[in-house]
């Protein structure tokens, strides 16, 4: 090879060496290039693990610190949650899922205390095996290995049910068991002692018990609930709704009373049932009665009672019975009683009007004894017919308080008035001492009051021989507008032994000595008395000595009446001394006291000797009519003829008789009162004999308040027209006898309709009406009465009836028929006087001839 050759090929291997190293400088830089980048990545991971590095080396430490709050908080949990367990006093306990024991707290362990092998690790049924072997549960009658064997079957159950066992210390557990998901088993064992002990009470009482939650379902019933409603017991179970165990009932009969209205029933027991509160009765299927008593509970529920009534409601139709048979027998009795009044008052108006029209006239001695026997004993007679009716109707529990406004001082003066033709004929003087400052009007049964008072001032008069029977009343405001007020009746009579006083106000009790064998009555109006004043929550007492006297005391409780008037003012006089001339210390005292209230001075004198050695200078004197030595009559003419011009008013207790015995005009005297006289009338009687200002030479007369004494009737004034109906002959005898020698034009009227007839042909100014009378009596012809008068424009025609109806309720209904008073038979001849003095009308004569002349 030629050297051109091999330059040539050496310059080819150079080309390709150089070629070579060139494409090798090419990889070896790209080679290069790639390591750098490969430098500066791996430089790059190196930092960014670095820093990934620090991150996770930070969340350990915080995953490490909070790993170890919450280790720290778990055991504080741990720790209270097994401080509560051991703090509560029921037993806690847990097995694992081989029902070995994990834990258990003190209350636990202490069931079975001295028991080594109970501790953890053992197996619950070791547990339970030991425990009846030990003989820790009560089995009464079962057989150890039965009890066992019972309670640990319970575990394979789901959900296990729980079981109340007793300890053999007497205390009830209930023991509660549940399975966790992880298969282990949590045990509780609660004391139930004290709600077994309220269980078992519950199931004692013999009523039925029932309790409903605030969703009206059945949590606990007791066996007497399940007894009563038998035909519903099979519904009764925990849960179920109250109106599903009231359609189970009614499905099988248990309420006869729904029967053919179930729903109706049922809609409204349901009523009654979602509103508790008033006691409903219900009857069973077999008769016996139950009340129901249903509360709600605080939790919205109802706790209810069935209560058997059966006894009760046999017992109770019994008493309805009786009490029917008894209101018709008190009916019968009481009708009886009527009818017994008005037979025996009818005759007995016979009897007494006629003795009392007989003691009128001329007779012998040995005459006028029979005829004041015959009145006497029909008096008394009379009274023993009050009394006894009187008391039949407190004894039944018949006699009701009527309460209304009533003037108290009128009503003591009003029985005092009616009593004083008795103390009269005794020659004894009637006092009445009222408390000048206390109210006159007050609220109460006047009627009521008006009978206490006519038994005990009755009872003074009769025991008083000689003296004075004094009423006193005095009170106190206990609270605003009610007075306390004690009322006395004093007298000067036989008295009573302090060994005797509480017998006395015995029913039909008398004081049995000698001396009081004189005095006969039926002994009830004591007994009566103080009934009465009991009604009134009031009280009565008695003080007295034999020989001495006696002194009875009423307390009353009374509210002022609202339209009460004010006390008696002091009108104006001219009068500033007076004198008082009047044996009676009491009286002296009494008119003193009420003089006083006027402003005057008083000068008392204890009679008219001594009285006249200092009469001047006085501008007024007031003298009693019946003073021993020189009477009021003598006195009085002493005075005029020594010269006395002046007022002089006369106190009597019977001015009728002393003005036909002696003639007060020519005794100088002014004015005649009737004693015991009212406040209003003494201070009126005064100012019109001492008015103010310049004294008259004569003063004018003033009319005695006494009712029998009328206004002077101006010349050609006519009688008072009386109509009186009277069906009974002897009665009308009697009446037109009483009547005969007044001042009055009368017509008799044989019935009602004879009556009425009357009434239409002529009007009178009073009408005396008879109320028991054939065809038409006298209710019905007083309403035919005032029919007719309706619509006149003239006012109506008092009508007084004539009964022989005693009973409260019978003077209702006669007033209620229209008519404006009542008297009862036997008739008395003041009574009716009295009463037509008071409906007399003006310019009509006055009833006694002669009256309008003795004014004066």
């Amino acid at each position: 090879m030629d050297l051109h050759d091999k330059l040539a090929k050496e310059r080819r291997a150079r080309l390709a060496a150089e070629r070579l190293l060139e494409q090798k400088s090419r990889e070896l830089f790209e080679a290069n290039r790639r390591l750098a980048l490969h430098a500066r990545a791996l430089s790059e991971e190196i930092v960014q693990t670095r820093q990934t590095a620090e991150e996770l080396r930070g969340r350990n430490n915080k995953v490490m610190n909070e790993l170890a709050e919450v280790s720290k908080a778990f055991t504080v949990a741990k720790q209270r949650l097994w401080d509560s367990l051991e703090t509560v006093k029921d037993g806690f306990s847990l097995f694992d899922a081989d029902d070995r024991l994990v834990i258990a707290n003190n209350a636990f362990f202490e069931l079975f205390e001295g028991l080594e092998a109970v501790a953890p690790g053992a197996r619950y049924d070791e547990i339970i095996r030991l425990a009846v072997e030990e003989g820790l549960f009560d089995i009464g009658d079962e057989r150890p290995q039965a009890f066992a064997e019972d309670l640990l079957s319970r575990w394979h159950l789901d959900p296990v049910p729980s079981r109340v066992v007793r300890l053999w210390t007497g205390e009830y557990m209930k023991l509660i068991d549940r399975r966790t998901p992880s298969g282990d088993m949590v045990c509780l064992a609660i004391n139930i002692t004290d709600m077994m002990r309220m269980w078992a009470s519950v199931e004692a009482i013999p009523d039925a018990f029932v309790l409903y939650d605030y969703e009206d379902r059945l949590v606990m019933c007791n066996d007497r609930y399940r007894e009563f409603y038998a035909e519903s017991a099979k519904a009764m179970v925990p849960g179920a709704k109250f109106e599903d165990v009231l359609r189970h009932g009614l499905a099988h009969g248990q309420y006869p009373e729904a029967l053919g209205r179930e729903e109706e029933w049922l809609t409204e027991r349901m009523t009654n049932h979602q509103k508790p509160g008033a006691p409903v009765e219900q009857r069973l299927a077999d008769g016996r009665w139950l009340r129901i008593l249903e509360q709600r509970t605080p939790d919205g529920g109802i706790v209810g009672l069935r209560v058997d009534i059966t006894e009760q409601k046999r017992q109770q139709e019994a008493l309805d019975h009786a009490r029917v048979a008894a209101e018709a027998a008190n009916r019968a009795k009481s009708a009886f009683l009527a009818n017994m009044s008005h037979e025996l008052r009818t005759p007995m108006n016979g009897v007494v009007g006629m003795a009392e029209l007989l003691c009128e006239t001329d007779m012998s001695e040995e005459q006028r004894l029979y005829a004041h026997t015959i009145r006497e004993s029909g008096e008394a007679l009379l009274g023993l017919l009050n009394d006894v009716l009187d008391y039949s109707k407190i004894e039944a529990d018949k006699l009701t308080l009527h309460p209304e406004p009533f003037d108290l001082e009128r009503t003591i003066h009003e029985v005092v008035m009616l009593l004083q033709a008795p103390a009269r004929d005794k020659r004894l003087d009637m006092l009445i001492d009222y408390d000048i400052f206390l109210p006159t009007r007050f609220v109460g049964d006047g009627v009521r009051v008006r009978q206490i008072l006519t038994n005990l001032v009755g009872n003074a008069v009769k025991f008083t021989e000689e003296g004075h029977v004094l009423v006193r009343v005095v009170g106190i405001e206990d609270a605003p507008g009610s007075y306390q007020i004690h009322l006395t009746v004093e007298d000067t009579g036989i008295g009573i032994s302090p060994d005797l006083q509480e017998h006395i106000f015995g029913e039909f009790n008398q004081v049995d000595d000698q001396e009081n064998r004189k005095f006969e009555g039926t002994g009830l109006g004591l007994a009566i008395t103080k009934r009465l004043v009991g009604m009134m929550e009031g009280e009565i007492w008695l003080v007295s000595e034999k020989g001495e006297g006696a002194c009875f005391g009423i307390r009353l409780t009374l509210p002022v009446c609202e339209e009460a008037d004010d006390l008696p003012v002091a009108p104006a006089i001219g009068a500033r001394r007076v004198l008082v001339v009047d044996d009676q210390e009491v009286n002296r005292t009494i008119l003193e006291r009420q003089l006083a209230q006027l402003g005057l001075e008083v000068v008392c004198h204890i009679c008219g000797e001594l009285a006249l050695q200092d009469a001047q200078g006085f501008d007024l004197v007031i003298t009693d009519h019946r003073m021993p030595g020189m009477d009021g009559m003598s006195f009085a003419r002493a005075l005029r003829d020594g010269g006395y011009a002046g007022p002089i008013l006369m106190l009597s207790s019977n001015p009728m008789r002393m003005r036909a015995t002696d003639d007060p005009q020519s005794s100088g005297i002014d004015l005649i009162l009737q004693k015991p006289l009212l406040r209003r009338a003494l201070f009126e009687a005064v100012a019109k004999l001492a008015p103010p200002g310049p004294a008259a030479a004569a003063p004018a007369a003033l009319p005695a308040p006494d009712p029998s004494t009328g206004d002077p009737a101006p010349g050609g004034a006519l009688p008072m027209r009386v109509l009186a109906a009277e069906d009974n002959r002897t009665n009308r005898l009697v009446l037109e006898k009483m009547l005969g020698g007044l001042a009055l034009e009368i017509r008799f009227a044989k019935d009602g309709n004879e009556a009425v007839d009357a009434f239409a042909e002529a009007r009178p100014d009073l009408i005396l009406m008879d109320i028991s009378m054939p065809g038409c009596d006298g209710k019905e012809a007083t309403r035919r009465i005032r029919a007719l008068e309706a619509g006149t424009g003239v006012a109506p025609v008092p009508v007084i009836a004539l009964t022989a109806h005693a009973l409260s309720g019978d003077v209702l209904e006669i007033l209620e028929a229209g008519l404006d008073g009542c008297l009862t038979k036997p008739l008395r001849k003041a009574e009716i006087v009295e009463t037509l003095e008071a409906y007399r009308p003006d310019g009509r004569l006055p009833i006694l001839p002669g009256a309008a002349a003795g004014g004066a």
